[in-house]
């Protein structure tokens, strides 16, 4: 799935199965292992609504492989990226 837009994600189904939580022993929730098409989902609501400044270090990372991953599969011919900039009109100087 493309992820361009917040519309993107209404095609997204709900979670796969339920997430399995770890508890120390304080009863503090530690850790969430999540399916791989669960925490697919996820970075890809993190990718929409996420301030990226915020997220960790680990998260962004997580989200280029992701982003970079779609990129690689989307079909199309790729242009440079000075000449996109041009077409939106980004690109400055």
């Amino acid at each position: 799935m493309a992820l361009a837009t917040k519309d993107a994600l209404e095609t997204t189904e709900a979670v796969e199965s339920y997430p399995k939580l770890v508890y120390d022993r304080q009863g503090q929730l530690v850790e969430v292992t999540l399916t791989y098409t669960d925490y697919h989902t996820f970075l890809q609501l993190l990718a929409v609504y996420a301030d990226w400044e915020k997220l960790p270090r680990h998260l962004q990372d997580a989200l280029d492989h992701m982003l970079a991953e779609e990129a690689r599969t989307e079909e199309g011919e790729s242009i440079p990226l000075r000449q996109a900039l041009a077409e939106t009109g980004e690109l400055s100087g």
